[in-house]
């Protein structure tokens, strides 16, 4: 189960930094280039894990095995560069519903490495939200309520 979540995080990493998707010449690593201490991101996130309920760990397993990994990519990248997501993308974020939306992203940008960026994006996932009801609730059918 903690495998799982671990390969959720990681996922939404790489999609956060892209750079670290790119080949490009290795070299050596110095300790002053980390923004961080990876012992201490490590201990942070494992705790963060240590914290939550099997049941929790579940439903977040459950919520991003309905988020298609194209979809997945889309809405990272439109709420890092405050952007909309088509229409195709919405949809599927409709389906999984407000709370696993609200879930994986509360998990995610609780980690270590996103925790400072939770303050800018969690607003503009309700503005994302918003937006897909507007504009794709009633196409699906499905009744959902504005994020306020």
């Amino acid at each position: 189960m903690e495998k799982a979540i671990l390969i959720t995080f990681l996922i939404a990493t790489s999609m956060v930094y892209q750079s670290l998707a790119q080949d490009e010449e290795i070299s050596p690593i110095s300790p002053e280039s980390f923004a961080y201490e990876p012992a201490a991101a490590y201990e942070y996130d494992h705790d963060l894990l240590d914290h939550m309920t099997t049941q929790r760990i579940k439903f977040l397993q459950d919520c991003s095995d309905k988020m298609s990994s194209k979809c997945g990519v889309e809405m990272t990248e439109g709420l890092i560069d405050d952007k909309p997501v088509s229409e195709n993308c919405c949809v599927n974020f409709l389906k999984i519903g407000r709370d696993c939306h609200e879930g994986l992203l509360t998990f995610v940008f609780a980690t270590y490495e996103l925790k400072d960026a939770a303050s800018e994006i969690l607003p503009r996932s309700k503005r994302m939200w918003n937006k897909c009801v507007e504009t794709t609730a009633a196409k699906i059918g499905v009744p959902l309520a504005f994020e306020t």
